[in-house]
């Protein structure tokens, strides 16, 4: 879990502002300690874990590692308990039989603050790659990721990130030194293509139109934005597997999201 998670505690926190309550959040973690994350850095909707400490007078939100409020850890204990009799409950033991179970809570865009927009372009952003230690079920594959660029080589397709990595054939890079800088460039972008995680909790918090590749792992219900076209294939049901370890029935979800269907919202995003 990183910036999507975090971007996500912004979404709330101006929820819960908007709500009427003027005063600025506290982000609590799972032991009711104030938290900050440099991603909030500039949202005056947070406040800052020192200021409580000054006394000043905020509402509370607990979100962070351990209590993320889209996981049901109820369930999931239960069903450690049962799986594991006597061990300690862990939500890090990436187990096949151990998957994800979530809530009915759902994100709202988020907020992002002192970001260097870019002036807006006719490229479209492309991201073929997860973060390190992300559920490889989360993964379109490379040659889907590949189809679908080289079915549309009229667009300017662009990937972020720092130097060095894999950029997909007809595809150019813009090297970024930090997830802010990418969010900047982001921010230019006409519409953006992009696996779930943190480049598409900004692009909602940005206003940036996308088609976001859930496959069956991760609910839009839980993670996802109406303002995004979000292909899910929950393959025999509408819950999210929840799988942290390779899974065929994952990967049977992502095959059936096929590069020219993901062409075709494209193009009525850009044609919108």
């Amino acid at each position: 879990m990183g910036y999507g998670d975090e971007i996500m505690v912004a979404g709330e926190a101006r929820r819960l502002w908007r709500a009427g309550d003027p005063r600025p959040v506290a982000v609590l973690d799972r032991h009711g300690r104030p938290r900050r994350h440099p991603i909030w850095d500039g949202n005056p909707r947070i406040a800052r874990p020192e200021a409580v400490a000054r006394g000043l007078a905020v509402q509370t939100l607990v979100n962070g590692p351990g209590c993320r409020p889209y996981v049901d850890y109820v369930a999931m204990h239960n069903e450690f308990a049962a799986l594991f009799p006597g061990r300690p409950f862990t939500t890090k033991l990436c187990d096949p039989r151990l998957p994800w179970r979530y809530t009915a809570w759902r994100a709202s865009p988020g907020e992002l603050f002192h970001v260097s927009r870019r002036e807006p372009g006719d490229y479209v952003v492309v991201e073929p790659h997860l973060k390190a230690g992300a559920s490889p079920n989360k993964d379109w594959g490379w040659d889907r990721w590949q189809a679908l660029v080289s079915s549309r080589r009229d667009l300017d397709w662009v990937q972020l990130g720092a130097g060095g990595v894999r950029v997909l054939e007809g595809v150019r890079q813009l090297e970024t030194a930090d997830f802010r800088t990418a969010c900047g460039l982001l921010a230019g972008a006409r519409a953006a293509v992009l696996p779930e995680g943190g480049l598409h909790h900004a692009a909602a918090a940005l206003d940036v139109p996308a088609v976001v590749i859930f496959g069956a792992m991760t609910s839009p219900a839980n993670t996802g934005y109406a303002s995004h076209v979000n292909l899910f294939e929950p393959m025999g049901g509408e819950s999210p597997c929840g799988q942290r370890v390779a899974c065929d029935h994952c990967a049977q979800a992502m095959a059936a999201i096929d590069p020219a269907a993901v062409a075709d919202h494209l193009e009525r995003i850009l044609d919108a």
